[in-house]
């Protein structure tokens, strides 16, 4: 029984820190090697938006708790980027 509530809890955790779902006005992106949130930020921002600003919207948006980014991995930025 302990085990049953421990992994239900580890899993309700991980659900936890999924971002939620694209909206209309979102894509998924793939990162690539080399890439950074710092570029990716700077080709989703909007004109005049303070980059930073961007990448600390990126990572809230995609639950990141550093701005490190691993190939493969997929974020959700603004759609028309």
């Amino acid at each position: 029984m302990l085990l049953f509530v421990g992994l239900s809890l580890l899993t309700g955790h991980a659900d936890g820190e999924r971002p939620a779902e694209p909206s209309a006005e979102e894509q998924v992106i793939v990162v690539n090697s080399g890439d950074t949130l710092w570029g990716i930020a700077s080709t989703v921002r909007k004109d005049g938006e303070d980059i930073r600003r961007t990448v600390f919207d990126l990572q809230k948006r995609n639950n990141l708790s550093s701005s490190e980014l691993e190939a493969g991995q997929t974020l959700i930025v603004p759609a028309g980027s």
